[in-house]
């Protein structure tokens, strides 16, 4: 069921620095620690590190179709502030 947030935003500019990042989803052999998943971002950049055997094809496939969604109208936008994303455990990166 759709609400309002849902909604595009296409009525708000966007600001300079405020750019749709470059978003994707991809499958790797292993992750340190084993994790299962791992954000790698940088500014302009963000990537879901998934290991292999972790989620199936087909979730893998509709979670980046349903992020590309969000980001491409503009439902999240990236604000980076520099610093890595923290460890699972809470510490930071």
């Amino acid at each position: 069921m759709a609400n309002e947030a849902d909604e595009p935003r296409e009525d708000e500019p966007r600001e300079a620095d405020q750019a749709e990042p470059d978003f994707d989803m991809v499958m790797v052999p292993s992750l340190p620690g084993g994790r299962s998943i791992y954000p790698a971002e940088q500014q302009g950049r963000f990537i879901w590190l998934v290991a292999e055997g972790a989620m199936t094809e087909k979730c893998f496939d509709e979670m980046r179709d349903y992020i590309r969604y969000i980001i491409e109208n503009r439902l999240w936008i990236q604000n980076w502030d520099g610093k890595p994303p923290p460890d699972p455990d809470g510490t930071p990166g």
